[in-house]
């Protein structure tokens, strides 16, 4: 899932640092990991990739993707294309839904929707046409998290401020909610590993953000 960037009154910035670039990434592969199953390459990529910071391994957050990435060396892509439809996607009401109105009014396209959609507005992004999900989907919020961070061609990074305000405002409210229930869910197996590091990862942000 991504939005398109438009226009944004941010002034340019220095080069992102390293250390922005690997929090850009890790939104970016959530992103990827929620809006639809991972591939082969994908699964093999995660396996082998390597955190900033993985000398810190005693972390909650070095722990939950060591996790992940044992998931990923094991996993089938079938059965994990299986694992996602079952909880996310079947007919009827799913295990899991992935959108943050759900969790926060308890309905779909509900007034979180609305105050999200303003929020990107102002922000000078929107939803591409081909894209059917609301943007309150996890994946939609961590790839405006991941633009925030580093920008586009012609469009700045967005200050700190700004990235907290959006993470405060529209991720921060449900995703412990959301962790909780994948991880309780009956189908996850693969995506329970997936829960867990996403967990890790934006309660270190809030933290980052609560000091920056």
């Amino acid at each position: 899932m991504a939005m398109a960037a438009v226009e944004t009154g941010y002034a340019p910035q220095e080069e992102v640092a390293e250390e922005e670039r690997a929090r850009a990434d890790v939104y970016a592969l959530l992103a990827a990991l929620f809006y639809s199953p991972p591939s082969e390459g994908l699964l093999k990529s995660i396996a082998a990739a390597r955190l900033v910071n993985e000398d810190a391994n005693d972390t909650q957050l070095a722990r939950s993707w060591a996790a992940l990435q044992a998931a990923a060396r094991t996993a089938v892509p079938e059965a994990v294309r299986h694992e996602y439809d079952n909880a996310f996607i079947t007919a009827g009401r799913p295990p899991v839904f992935l959108y943050g109105s759900v969790y926060q009014a308890g309905f779909l396209m509900d007034k979180p929707l609305a105050q999200l959609r303003d929020d990107l507005a102002r922000l000078g992004l929107a939803r591409r046409r081909e894209v059917g999900e609301p943007e309150d989907h996890i994946s939609g919020l961590c790839d405006v998290m991941r633009f925030l961070i580093v920008g586009a061609d012609s469009v700045p990074p967005a200050p700190v401020d700004a990235q907290r305000e959006f993470f405060e405002r529209h991720l921060a409210p449900w995703y412990t909610r959301l962790c909780d229930a994948i991880e309780v869910a009956e189908p996850t197996h693969f995506y329970r590993r997936v829960a867990a590091f996403a967990r890790a990862f934006f309660d270190l942000e809030l933290r980052s953000f609560e000091i920056a």
